[in-house]
């Protein structure tokens, strides 16, 4: 029984950081869509919604300057070696990467 629940548990985690990547790798788009009038304003609010909770989000973890840069290597899939953030060991970064993950997943209610 408890063999079942871990590897529905880790699926579960699977699926829930596969939406936070599909919705990093989507960050950009909806901020240029939030600026323009031809979108409907329910969508912009949405959209500005989103984009402030994934970015509080990963503030919180990275810090304000580098959560845009950790948004989008988390949509990008980019890794280490090809950051654009030099200042932090390997290992550090991958930490960081991996509790935003978890962060933007809570502040948007996915877990």
């Amino acid at each position: 029984m408890r063999r079942t629940s871990r590897k529905r548990d880790k699926e579960e985690l699977k699926l829930i950081d596969d939406i936070v990547i599909a919705l990093c790798a989507d960050y950009e788009r909806r901020k240029i869509c939030a600026r323009e009038e031809s979108v409907p304003k329910r969508v912009r609010m949405e959209y500005l919604y989103i984009n402030t909770r994934m970015l509080a989000a990963a503030g919180e973890i990275a810090g304000i300057y580098l959560a845009e840069i950790i948004i989008r290597e988390i949509g990008s899939k980019t890794g280490y070696a090809n950051s654009e953030i030099d200042c932090v060991s390997e290992l550090s970064y991958k930490r960081i990467k991996q509790k935003a993950k978890r962060q933007i997943a809570k502040a948007l209610y996915l877990e």
